[in-house]
């Protein structure tokens, strides 16, 4: 049974495991803090704890991923899509858009129906003033398609540092 005094340590240690992990140095270290301590309760091997956050971490955000993102790649191909995009309808951006939201599950869902969805999801409402998108995704490339008025403030929320480090710069485009 794990002491009092030796759970901080043990704590930090899985969480300094799970970030030195290929897959999850990007993730929000209070994210794998908050189901490292869950799992540590749980359990006292603290092998099985790094296992079972992993589990967790994987259900959060991994399993909504087709391969591995490459953000430096994504940034090149919207930026020369909106370098290159002089057709009123952004056709060249609209496809690096879509391009883009073929990786993640959630928007990839969404993909054969975005511009009805956003008619419908927005149909009858007051003008938007601001979005609060919060487990965002790659939504925010879906801009293009929600018709909202270029004033409106939109706020993204992610666990992924470098997801959201690469959507504040896709952003401007």
């Amino acid at each position: 049974m794990m002491t009092l005094s030796a759970a901080p340590d043990t704590l930090t240690q899985l969480v300094d495991t799970v970030l030195a992990s290929p897959k999850y140095p990007a993730i929000a270290p209070e994210l794998v803090q908050f189901i490292g301590q869950q799992e540590l309760a749980k359990r006292n091997n603290q092998k099985a704890a790094v296992k079972a956050t992993k589990n967790k971490l994987h259900q959060i955000t991994g399993a909504y991923w087709q391969g591995a993102p490459t953000y430096a790649e994504w940034l090149t191909l919207l930026q020369s899509a909106g370098a290159a995009d002089h057709s009123p309808d952004q056709r060249l951006l609209h496809t690096a858009c879509r391009t883009l939201l073929a990786h993640h599950a959630s928007t990839r869902e969404r993909l054969p129906i975005l511009r009805e969805f956003y008619l419908t999801l927005f149909a009858g409402l007051p003008p938007i003033g601001s979005v609060l998108d919060l487990a965002c995704g790659l939504n925010p490339l879906t801009l293009p398609w929600m018709g909202l008025a270029a004033d409106t403030r939109y706020y993204a929320c992610d666990v992924n540092n470098e997801q959201m480090v690469f959507l504040q710069q896709a952003l401007p485009l």
